[in-house]
């Protein structure tokens, strides 16, 4: 894991390579072990390799003075967080043997052993036990395509030096970030936006088109656009090549899961075939060349992480090596100590603990908006901020986690109503009945909030269930310039009305909008900028694409049945997990006590930036604090309140303005 840089000037026009080594630094954080730098002059075809001050190979990028005279237009910057093969000759930018090509990489691809070979076999040789080199040489023997090939996490820029061309890519799942800069002068790219910024000809301008998507629904994280104007991030599946000459920049997607359900799977089929995938995924998750430890929450798709680990490493002879880390709250919201413990017992596991406290959230709130980049849904990442701090502490590089089970297999209980709905769709009332009686046995939940209508009326004929009450509507608080002028073209929207299995399939369409659209992604860049806070690769072995596809073929039949949600897993993880974890209905993660926070240690902050002269162009202020009021009132649990006091912190600590 890592942080890459790169950028291009028009007309040749040389960089300044003090500004290139500033922006290549604001992402030390993200590879403190090494530093790289590329120089090169598109016209001539010179290229200049040399490391940094922290490092050995090559010239110093001070010592280059001497160079000032030549018209290094183009340049790569690189920071490594050592992984793989941690000699110097995983060191980067990477050139393949002929001096072609160069590679500015950030990530993992788990199955470079098995490509290795492969291309070994077509007469490549390799000097290094890195991914790095695998990538650079699928690149020359595949082209473009070499991106299907691969089984990981990447972001990675490859420059041909004899064409002048750039190609870019982004995983299939937008595990690891691209963003980038196009202005037809200047072509930058960065795993962050934050080295983007140092440039004077980058706008340090909000995008207010996001931020209604964001006041308006919650949104980050669902389209090609960034809370800063101008600054853009290559989507999940797509790549992109620039040509130095034409300055032509295309954009091209390259991967979409399948939109077909398989209605011929047996439960018990899928479960074996779910346990292979993500075993076999787990197995590539743990190849590295440093310890690799893993979070628990408590919950199923962390503790399967866990319990696999132990299995694996067990059969392998390595025992007594594992460690977990874990966030811990005595508030009844955010505690999930008891299932925790059950795992730990059970595995044997080295577990360690972070308690944090309001105090740890005030002290630390501005520094983690300033690690987050653009603003986020609530303060429940805290929670996890705070154990990659613990798992920092503990000097451990790698850690996987359970991020995205829950978004393709519908874990989170309100996603149920569209499988009831689809039940509906699909005439099939007896399983709709039947289900919504055992969804109330295990949940306690009025069966009138799971079934969309006429369900309410119906419930009460048959059972003497009463509708639930509509809540009483709030002030708008949103300015309406705002609403007026991007309320009527919503990408967000948008993404929510996408039905690519077609209209009956309402569970799987929605789930593939939380996976790929919106949810999976925003939670995927808070957990690679909480993680890259602290020097720490975090790893995702749901999101092995190979488990991705076979989960989004199955019918929604096979992911909530008998009630129970992620169904399909729970027989999956038969004699793996704990069977107080394996049949667990409750569902925290990584949370914060919010509901308590909001009414204490937040409280201020939230009622002051209401006041926010600076959000006025945003928000009205009086509607602001009578919702927020109204919410008090109602004890109810609202993230619009962290929103507005979000956009404000943001606007603060990255010195914007509106307008």
């Amino acid at each position: 894991m890592c942080g890459i840089f790169g950028i291009w000037q028009a007309k040749q026009a040389p960089l300044d390579l003090m500004q290139v080594q500033s922006a290549t630094t604001t992402q030390r954080h993200r590879g403190p072990d090494d530093e790289g730098y590329l120089l090169v002059n598109t016209g001539s075809g010179r290229a200049v390799a040399c490391g940094g001050p922290d490092t050995d190979p090559g010239l110093s990028l001070p010592a280059l003075a001497s160079l000032a005279g030549e018209a290094f237009d183009l340049a790569f910057g690189f920071r490594r967080l050592a992984i793989m093969d941690l000699s110097p000759a995983g060191h980067q930018p990477m050139v393949s043997p002929d001096g072609r090509y160069w590679i500015n990489f950030n990530g993992e691809v788990y199955n470079f052993v098995e490509l290795r070979q492969e291309l070994s076999a077509c007469g490549h040789t390799f000097r290094s036990g890195s991914d790095t080199e695998v990538i650079l040489a699928a690149y020359q023997q595949w082209g473009p395509t070499c991106v299907q090939r691969f089984n990981g996490m990447w972001s990675f820029a490859i420059l041909d030096v004899a064409q002048q061309k750039l190609f870019c890519a982004r995983d299939r799942m937008g595990i690891k970030p691209f963003h980038y800069f196009f202005d037809g002068q200047h072509f930058l790219f960065a795993s962050e936006i934050k080295p983007l910024l140092q440039f004077p000809f980058v706008p340090k301008k909000i995008n207010e088109r996001v931020v209604y998507e964001y006041l308006a629904h919650a949104a980050v994280e669902y389209s090609a656009e960034t809370f800063f104007a101008g600054i853009m991030q290559l989507l999940p599946g797509h790549y992109l090549t620039f040509d130095c000459q034409t300055q032509k920049l295309d954009l091209q997607q390259y991967y979409q899961p399948p939109f077909k359900v398989d209605h011929q799977l047996t439960l018990a089929d899928a479960a074996a075939e779910f346990r292979r995938l993500l075993t076999d995924s787990v197995r590539l998750h743990l190849r590295s060349d440093v310890e690799v430890g893993s979070c628990l929450s408590g919950g199923l798709d962390s503790s399967s992480i866990v319990c696999l680990m132990q299995q694996l490493l067990h059969a392998e002879g390595k025992q007594d090596i594992q460690h977990t880390f874990s966030s811990h709250f005595e508030e009844a919201e955010a505690n999930e100590l008891d299932y925790m413990q059950t795992v730990i017992q059970a595995t044997g596991v080295q577990a360690h603990f972070t308690y944090p406290t309001p105090a740890d959230l005030q002290r630390d709130l501005e520094q983690l908006v300033w690690f987050q980049e653009e603003p986020f849904g609530s303060t429940s990442i805290f929670a996890q901020w705070s154990v990659f701090k613990l798992v920092h502490e503990h000097r451990i590089k790698v850690m996987l986690d359970g991020q995205g089970a829950d978004e393709m297999l519908g874990g989170y209980i309100p996603l149920t109503r569209y499988f009831f709905k689809e039940l509906r769709a699909k005439g099939q009332y007896g399983r709709w009945l039947r289900e919504l009686w055992q969804h109330k046995q295990l949940y306690g939940r009025p069966w009138s909030d799971l079934a969309p209508n006429p369900a309410p009326i119906l419930m009460h004929k048959l059972f003497g269930q009463r509708p639930a009450q509509a809540a009483p509507a709030l002030p708008d608080w949103i300015a309406p310039r705002l609403t007026q002028t991007y309320g009527g073209q919503s990408a967000f929207l948008a993404n929510a009305r996408q039905q690519p299995y077609g209209d009956k399939e309402v569970f799987n369409n929605v789930l593939y909008q939380l996976t790929f659209l919106n949810n999976l992604q925003a939670l995927l860049r808070y957990e690679d900028r909480n993680s890259m806070a602290f020097s720490v690769e975090a790893r995702v072995p749901f999101l092995d694409y190979r488990l991705v596809e076979f989960v989004m073929r199955l019918p929604a039949t096979l992911k909530v049945s008998n009630g129970y949600t992620k169904r399909v897993m729970r027989e999956a993880m038969a004699g793996v997990l704990p069977e107080k974890i394996r049949w667990r209905v409750g569902k925290l993660g990584f949370a914060t006590p919010e509901q308590t926070w909001q009414r204490s240690v937040l409280q201020p902050l939230l009622e002051q930036t209401a006041r926010d002269e600076n959000l006025r162009p945003f928000i009205r202020p009086e509607g602001a604090l009578a919702y927020w009021k109204a919410a008090q009132q109602m004890r109810a649990l609202d993230s619009a309140p962290w929103r507005w006091a979000n956009l404000s912190l943001w606007m603060k600590v990255y010195n914007l303005t509106a307008g």
